[in-house]
């Protein structure tokens, strides 16, 4: 078995990102797409039709769905104002997500808010993020934030939208398909590096390819740095091109599959992964008391599918996995 075999029988919801928008979507859709894919994202008006007896929600195309949701609807958060020339333009209810107090939410003051970015699983909310949370996290940064380490491990955090992505399969598509995609993966990567350097504790398990990254990129060096010497157990996995100095890590070398195509970075933990209180403001508690990790794999080139998760169980098997066979 390899890890794309393993990663096979990991299913997860299928979720996407949509914009509620106060102002032209297209700037903003254009770095989600970037970002997320283009089958990920969509665009909600604010304009809300009825049809039939049904109410149903206009996307950016002017296709119509039907709102059959049992929980929060992207439809309760849109309505629309008449402007000073008399024209009805969107606007967004920002305090109807804030009462769903089972939907994570990060932003500031409403009537600040000109774009709102929602996850959805099929036509429900699951979390939302203003604009300007998910532009500091990864819309307005590329991957030379962290790679040089102007990103510093303590400034790493995820704003709701790419929390609710947890258990979620994902595709992503590297350089020349997409510039930013693969900082998903390198975003969500730092904050499992994080947890393992807060704890203190534990083990992390971190694939990177070619070994030689560690050394090349400073930002990422100085990560590992810091986590073994908080006195983490740090395993570090890849093709032995160039193995890493003076760096107090056990060293996993290979050139089969497992080595070449997977991203994984796996924080378990000392009394092993288990289950975590789930609050939306303090994720990385959840994973430095319960454990998480991220799986990718390249299954085409500059392809990646894959998932991270709080999981316990899934975070026992990925780890379990990881350490009998490379």
């Amino acid at each position: 078995m390899t890890l794309e075999q393993f990663l096979d029988r990991f299913r997860g919801p299928e979720r996407s990102v949509v914009v509620v928008n106060r102002t032209d979507p297209d700037p903003v859709l254009n770095m989600l797409v970037d970002t997320f894919g283009d089958d990920a994202v969509r665009v909600v008006d604010g304009r809300v039709t009825t049809e039939s007896s049904d109410r149903r929600l206009t996307d950016g195309a002017g296709a119509a769905e039907t709102d059959g949701a049992v929980g929060l609807t992207a439809r309760e958060l849109t309505t629309e104002v008449v402007d000073g020339d008399g024209e009805a333009v969107p606007s967004i209810d920002v305090g109807v997500l804030r009462r769903h107090e089972d939907v994570p939410f990060d932003g500031g003051d409403p009537a600040e808010i000109e774009n709102l970015v929602l996850l959805m699983e099929d036509d429900e909310v699951v979390a939302g993020s203003t604009l300007g949370e998910l532009g500091d996290a990864v819309l307005f940064v590329n991957s030379d934030l962290y790679i040089t380490g102007s990103r510093s491990l303590e400034d790493v955090d995820l704003p709701s939208v790419i929390s609710g992505l947890d258990d979620a399969t994902f595709t992503l598509r590297g350089y020349p398909e997409s510039n930013r995609q693969k900082l998903l993966l390198i975003t969500i990567s730092r904050f499992i590096e994080r947890a393992a350097w807060t704890a203190g504790d534990g083990t992390l398990r971190s694939s990177f390819q070619r070994l030689s990254r560690i050394d090349d990129e400073v930002g990422t060096r100085e990560v590992y740095e810091r986590v073994t010497e908080s006195g983490v157990d740090t395993h570090l996995y890849g093709v032995p091109d160039e193995l890493p100095r003076d760096l107090d890590a056990v060293i996993h070398a290979g050139d089969g599959s497992d080595f070449t195509d997977s991203w994984f970075v796996v924080y378990r933990p000392p009394e092993g992964p288990h289950s975590a209180e789930s609050d939306p403001d303090s994720d990385l508690m959840r994973g430095i008391e319960g454990g998480v990790g991220l799986l990718a794999v390249e299954t085409e080139p500059r392809t990646w599918r894959g998932l991270w998760t709080f999981d316990s169980d899934r975070v026992s098997r990925v780890n379990r996995y990881i350490e009998r066979n490379l």
